[in-house]
């Protein structure tokens, strides 16, 4: 193993978050931090594409690569694309007719911009992380980087997009937490047992914890949103904590190690669609269809400012600690989403006291 492997290794033992949250396209010099409730759905489709977009020009260059020898050069698994998506009722191939990668990853190319097999074809719903990224896209893993200080270059263009820490804190809330499994479009079954877990640890209906689900009343119940915070702080509390934390709710200055990688394009979700043409010119990408965004919560500001306006004091500051380098890093303020005129907060970041200054 060199150096550059070995140190890849390392920096995902220190941070195993790393290994999910990151996507290398070492051909292309591009790297991007995938964090939860940030348009993350659009962004890794965009990866994907640029990806599959350099396969297709490393195979019409080349005489020998075929399905077998792109998987066995960890490049890409195609039978296993295919295998997964026909799991979500999305068949890119017919064994009656057989036909080359290219075809079938043009095909794919065709899902991610459009979200249809081809220009005649009805409409479908595609989520991109509905596929084992790290097993069908070796190519893309972190853990699979040779040269880690490449990287590090100032020819590479390493991306996030950000968001108000607070509004995406309420987005998760909404859609993972309050919303049941009979109103969900995909099953979500890790996040209907973290709802079930904050009802019983948090309210009355906890007490009996051996009834059936028939009689469970925490079956059917969405906690309040305070329950909900609560419960998110619960799991920062400490180092060990805060580095496991749900990605959906982790503060992504820990996710993306963003004072270790000094990101060189950062967008806005507030702005996302601006900055997205702007990173697409950077990267000379032409035609992305920009139209279609996935994934959007359609909640309104003013929605997620109420749920805020029921929480005491004391809770909105906890928060504050815990999101004050997502806040300050990227100049968002928590005036935009809590009202007091009263509220006196320590101002000392619980990242910066729990790991010292990035």
């Amino acid at each position: 193993m060199d150096m550059g492997k070995f140190a890849t290794e390392r920096l995902v033992r220190a941070h195993p978050g790393l290994n999910s949250a990151l996507f290398p396209i070492q051909s292309k010099s591009l790297m991007y931090c995938a964090i939860p409730k940030i348009a993350s759905k659009t962004l890794i489709s965009l990866i994907m594409y640029v990806y599959v977009r350099d396969i297709i020009d490393i195979i019409n260059n080349s005489t020998k690569m075929d399905m077998y020898e792109l998987r066995t050069q960890q490049i890409i698994n195609i039978p296993k694309l295919l295998e997964q998506l026909k799991k979500k009722g999305i068949v890119m191939a017919d064994p009656y007719h057989p036909v080359s990668a290219v075809s079938l990853l043009q095909t794919f190319l065709h899902i991610l911009r459009f979200e249809k097999l081809n220009e005649t074809s009805p409409s479908l719903f595609f989520n991109p992380w509905s596929i084992s990224v790290k097993d069908v896209f070796p190519g893309i893993t972190f853990r699979n980087l040779l040269n880690l200080s490449s990287v590090f270059s100032s020819s590479f263009t390493r991306f996030l997009f950000v968001r108000h820490p607070f509004e995406r804190l309420a987005s998760a809330y909404k859609e993972r937490i309050a919303t049941l499994p009979r109103d969900r479009i995909e099953p979500e079954p890790h996040y209907d047992n973290v709802r079930k877990t904050i009802c019983r640890r948090l309210t009355r209906f906890g007490v009996n914890r051996r009834l059936s689900p028939r009689l469970d009343p925490c079956e059917n119940s969405i906690p309040t949103f305070q329950h909900f915070v609560e419960y998110v702080l619960s799991t920062g509390e400490t180092p060990a904590k805060l580095n496991r934390m749900d990605a959906h709710w982790q503060p992504y200055t820990t996710i993306c190690q963003v004072c270790k990688f000094k990101y060189n394009f950062i967008g806005k979700y507030e702005t996302f669609n601006d900055d997205l043409v702007s990173l697409l010119k950077q990267l000379n990408i032409p035609d992305w269809n920009i139209q279609k965004r996935r994934g959007a919560s359609g909640q309104t500001t003013n929605y997620y400012q109420q749920l805020y306006s029921s929480l005491p004091d004391h809770i909105i500051c906890r928060l504050k600690n815990l999101y004050n380098d997502d806040l300050n890093l990227f100049n968002y303020r928590i005036e935009d989403y809590v009202n007091r005129t009263t509220l006196n907060c320590r101002p000392e970041s619980i990242i910066t006291k729990l790991f010292g200054r990035g």
